[in-house]
């Protein structure tokens, strides 16, 4: 399964460095935000790389809410707050496009491919034990800003937990809406 992920994260890159190649704008240096999102709040300070590609540092708190129903176990809720750091190379596309189009651009605003590693901690408060893990997230998404300091991302994509006796696969859709601080 290892080897499978790493030959899909690398044919992910080469695609990614490919779909921006022609592309002559340039883009923020670096943006330092704060995020809301519908299960958490993080921040992240986004660096630029080369033209258009960044790494994205992120730190933050999230939450899981669950519920299930079996007729052996019975009705159990579910909830957990957990730290969460990661670091994710994001690298963006159609900037010329968007620019010509006269669409913002500034704050890098735009639509972007990336590939995310991070580590998930023990949880803060839970009602439940749970371990910490690590995970590979790779995924396609979109930044907008709105006005001069706020912004609005969506991410969607497939999250791996590589785990010792089973590896875990599950959908990723992320919906963040920050605060330019820098």
């Amino acid at each position: 399964m290892l080897s499978k992920l790493l030959t899909l994260c690398t044919v992910f890159l080469v695609v990614c460095l490919h779909a921006s190649a022609q592309e002559e704008f340039w883009r923020k240096p670096g943006q330092l935000k704060a995020n809301l999102s519908l299960l958490g709040v993080n921040a992240n300070y986004e660096l630029r790389l080369l033209k258009y590609s960044t790494l994205n540092l992120e730190a933050g708190v999230e939450m899981g809410l669950s519920y299930s129903n079996s007729s052996y176990f019975g009705e159990d809720w579910e909830f957990a707050a957990y730290p969460v750091f990661s670091a994710e190379f994001r690298q963006y596309y159609g900037i010329a496009r968007r620019a010509e189009k006269n669409k913002r651009i500034d704050n890098n605003a735009g639509n972007f491919f990336s590939l995310t590693g991070g580590y998930i901690g023990e949880p803060l408060t839970s009602t439940k034990y749970s371990t910490g893990s690590v995970f590979i997230t790779p995924a396609w998404g979109m930044q907008r800003s709105w006005g001069r300091r706020f912004s609005f991302e969506g991410r969607f994509g497939l999250t791996f937990f590589p785990k010792e006796y089973a590896d875990v696969v599950q959908p990723s859709i992320r919906i963040n809406f920050g605060y330019i601080i820098l």
